[in-house]
């Protein structure tokens, strides 16, 4: 009968970095403001249909998005972000494991920020998802956990007063 001995631990080929968020709640500007272009699906419905509120092709979005990372991994990108809400463990599982079969480590940036805050916000902008739509999608928001898979998670919340 032959050993088998555990597969040694892999270096890591780089880092996915998953947002997680309500419409709203500062994905977009977070990554403006740290001067990173995540794979967006807002940017590839703007690319696919010349319009990022077009909600009817959602299937088509992400999986083109799936194949966007997968393409960056395969090209041995060090570090990719993904801008979706990835609102709940099995919204991001296909993301997780996407990068861990191709040896990436997977942090998540959680946007903590109070759905009245988001609704604010989301009402200044020009693409307003609805106040219905945004309740029903804060009720479905499940916080990031270690056990689905992330070796880093930053919590991203609102100051206090907020100035604009």
């Amino acid at each position: 009968m032959a050993e088998v001995a555990a597969a040694p631990a892999r270096a890591s080929k780089g880092t996915v970095v998953l947002a997680i968020g309500l419409p709203g709640s500062g994905k977009s500007s977070w990554f403006k403001r740290h001067d990173i272009r995540p794979l967006s699906s807002d940017l590839l419905r703007e690319l696919l249909f010349d319009d990022a509120e077009e909600q009817r092709f959602q299937d088509l979005v992400f999986s083109n998005l799936r194949s966007m990372l997968k393409a960056r991994l395969i090209a041995r990108r060090p570090m990719s972000y993904v801008d979706a809400t990835n609102l709940t463990p099995h919204d991001r599982q296909s993301w997780i494991k996407l990068a861990k079969d191709y040896g990436y480590d997977v942090q998540g940036v959680f946007f903590d920020v109070p759905l009245e805050v988001c609704l604010e916000r989301h009402h200044r902008r020009n693409r307003v998802v609805s106040e219905d739509v945004m309740r029903k999608m804060a009720a479905k928001l499940k916080p990031p956990t270690f056990e689905e898979g992330f070796s880093k998670l930053t919590v991203v919340r609102v100051k206090q007063k907020e100035q604009e």
